[in-house]
């Protein structure tokens, strides 16, 4: 073990102790035998993380294992993206546009109602794209951006949202309805102080308590721009109540919950808990997804959480997954949501997490980025 200044840590080194961010208290930033990412390099040196202590010996063994995945280049075919580039780039813009409209201008009713009825023409593509297979099911790390937060997941949460809709077998008009909640679910965030929304330390009580405003406000909102589609407010109004009862702003619980907040509030949580966040690191898919399911009917309903799912690639095929056994594959398969089928990078060997009785104790450990396979 050996202490290494920040500057000079290197993707790939293998952490010996714990990170924490001000003491050995709470959750670390990087628990110890991890394989350092770029990603995790600098979110360290953003939390003004001076130095780490390496482990030499794991260290030497993962970077030759990663010198020897890279000499086997195999090749999957990537499905095609069920949203293009350009409409993420069209739909990001445009909440983004309605977001600064309303904060510089709350009263220009007028500005505001206009943008969000080109969102129509957005929700429109985005329901025709997820509607055009019934068995597509929805990559979100295509939609995932560490730039822009908000608007990213004001569109990845309608995409979601969408998707289990499709599965709970809405019609057309009530997917456009519900796509047009979800991608407004936050709007009223718009009236909450910029530097509440942006702080990085955890929230104040006091904070907190404004933060719940933005659901209510968002609901009065939508009603003074004449958008006062019953069904589309209650999505917006309700979505952080929970099937308990402990929710916001007004304790509904259960069947009093409308369902559209019901499918926004999983697409909501699942897409905040895998995305990076000031205050934490993103948890990996699955990790997300068993959070939502333990907490089925005290948070979240159980048809929903079933639909989605369903609807959600969590190891999309041609992704690359890093393994408990410290292998590197890409995915082949993944008909089975949470043990997919891989190849390994370094043997070739085919590697089936559900079936094969012998990989049974392997998990998934996390996700690699492609960059990171190229860049070995």
């Amino acid at each position: 073990m050996r202490m290494v200044f920040i500057d000079n840590v290197q993707r790939g080194m293998v952490t010996a102790q714990d990170i924490y961010r001000d003491s050995e208290n709470g959750i670390p930033l990087v628990v110890k035998h991890t394989a350092l990412t770029d990603f995790m390099i600098s979110e360290l040196m953003r939390y003004n993380i001076k130095f780490v202590y390496i482990d030499d010996v794991l260290t030497k063994q993962r970077f030759e294992r990663m010198r020897q995945s890279t000499q086997r280049q195999i090749y999957v075919p990537k499905p095609k993206p069920i949203i293009t580039t350009e409409l993420r780039n069209t739909a990001v813009g445009d909440v983004k546009g309605l977001f600064e409209s309303i904060r510089i201008n709350p009263e220009d009713i007028h500005s505001s109602a206009r943008i969000i009825r080109q969102l129509d023409s957005v929700v429109d593509r985005l329901v025709d794209s997820l509607t055009s297979n019934a068995n597509t099911v929805v990559n979100i790390n295509n939609l995932k951006s560490y730039d822009d937060y908000t608007y990213h997941h004001s569109l990845s949460v309608a995409v979601l949202s969408i998707a289990v809709g499709q599965y709970l077998n809405l019609g057309r008009e009530e997917l456009r309805a519900l796509g047009t909640s979800a991608i407004l679910h936050d709007i009223g965030k718009t009236a909450v102080p910029i530097e509440i929304i942006n702080k990085t330390s955890k929230l104040s009580n006091e904070e907190f308590d404004i933060i719940k405003t933005h659901s209510p406000e968002g609901y009065e909102y939508l009603l003074k721009t004449m958008i006062g589609d019953e069904n589309i407010c209650a999505g917006v109004l309700s979505h952080h109540e929970k099937m308990d009862g402990s929710g916001y702003p007004n304790k509904e619980a259960g069947n009093h919950i409308h369902l559209w907040a019901k499918i926004i509030s999983v697409a909501d949580v699942y897409d905040a808990l895998t995305s990076n966040r000031p205050y934490r690191m993103p948890m990996q898919p699955s990790e997300a997804v068993e959070y939502i399911m333990g907490g089925i009917d005290t948070s979240f309903d159980y048809d929903v959480v079933q639909a989605f799912v369903k609807k959600v690639e969590l190891y999309p095929v041609a992704s690359y997954v890093e393994l408990s056994n410290d292998k590197i594959g890409v995915v082949l398969n993944n008909s089975n949501t949470f043990r997919p089928v891989v190849r390994a990078l370094d043997t070739g060997e085919i590697l089936d997490l559900y079936s094969d009785k012998s990989m049974r104790s392997v998990v998934i450990r996390r996700v690699v980025a492609e960059a990171e396979i190229k860049g070995n």
